[in-house]
């Protein structure tokens, strides 16, 4: 685990204009190699072969979910799970609707891009200055995944999650996880994640009841594709063991509007006042960079590939 607190990213000094860059750098001044992760939208990217994937089609479609390729992106319908399964536990929304890629690197499928689908349409009401407004909860949401390159084969996951009740647990049972691979006619460009390893490029530290989080060699979207990129950090308590019930979970966030370029340190509180050292001896960071994407108001919030730190002890 690394403990030194680093002041500053060690970003590659980058262009604003659209181009391919090389997976893995030269060799840095002590010998070693240099490797920056680069995760700018890349027009004419590497094509990656996803296993399993149906090749030749343009469209896939499951009862839930329906995707179309169009040459400017993959165009997306999402059912409302309460009026196309008739499924009770949608009747008040949902807690969560992720669209992610799934690509293989390593050998490992792992999540890349994340599209945080706005959930409200499928909400029986809304607030307005205090004041709720009823309104009929929508069939479907339909937006575009832009995030292509012509030709290229992709497989997503989509997440639906059932609304959580207030000083209720989450029931995942009832959640709805959707795969969808298709091949591309077209979009503004990838981010090519084949040089990414994880563990290898987020650090967290902890002082004073304080994490320090950084990244190092990891170069953001740029704003010349993308709008108002940001940094987003979670912090989980627990030792990574998703599995058992109380183990690991959420503990706090840190969101900045803007791209953070220099290490982040911040007070670790929780909003029910619960300190990390009373759930944990343990905890670690996973760090995204959020960015939007023009003419896609459907979605909330994108997030590139996340991050994640090695195990930091709480003392």
């Amino acid at each position: 685990m690394k403990k030194a607190v680093k002041t500053f990213f060690a970003l590659a000094a980058i262009s604003l204009a659209l181009c391919s860059c090389s997976d893995s750098g030269s060799s840095g001044s002590d010998g070693t190699e240099s490797r920056t992760l680069d995760l700018r939208i890349q027009n004419g990217g590497v094509a990656r072969w996803i296993e399993n994937s149906a090749s030749g089609t343009y469209e896939a479609k499951t009862d839930l979910v329906e995707v179309t390729a169009e040459s400017d992106g993959m165009h997306f319908t999402i059912k409302n799970p309460a009026t196309a399964l008739e499924d009770e536990n949608y009747k008040e929304g949902c807690n969560w609707i992720g669209v992610y890629r799934l690509e293989t690197i390593g050998g490992e499928e792992i999540q890349t891009t994340l599209a945080v689908v706005d959930k409200s349409p499928f909400e029986p009401g809304y607030w307005n200055n205090g004041t709720w407004i009823n309104q009929e909860p929508a069939k479907e949401i339909n937006f575009i995944y832009p995030l292509c390159e012509a030709g290229e084969q992709y497989k997503f996951k989509v997440q639906i999650e059932p609304l959580k009740k207030e000083g209720e647990s989450l029931v995942r049972e009832n959640g709805y996880f959707h795969y969808l691979t298709l091949t591309a006619k077209g979009g503004i460009g990838d981010i090519n994640y084949s040089n990414l390893k994880n563990g290898e490029w987020a650090f967290a530290s902890y002082s004073d009841n304080k994490a320090t989080v950084w990244i190092e060699n990891v170069i953001p979207p740029q704003d010349s594709v993308v709008k108002n990129v940001g940094t987003y950090i979670d912090i989980f308590y627990g030792n990574k063991d998703w599995d058992t019930q109380g183990k690991t979970d959420w503990y706090c966030l840190y969101e900045n509007p803007d791209t953070v370029e220099k290490n982040v340190s911040f007070e670790l509180t929780r909003r029910d006042g619960q300190s990390i050292q009373s759930l944990s001896s343990t905890f670690f960071a996973q760090y995204a960079f959020t960015f939007e994407v023009p003419n896609c108001p459907k979605v909330s919030q994108w997030r590139t590939v996340t991050l994640e730190s090695d195990l930091v002890s709480i003392k």
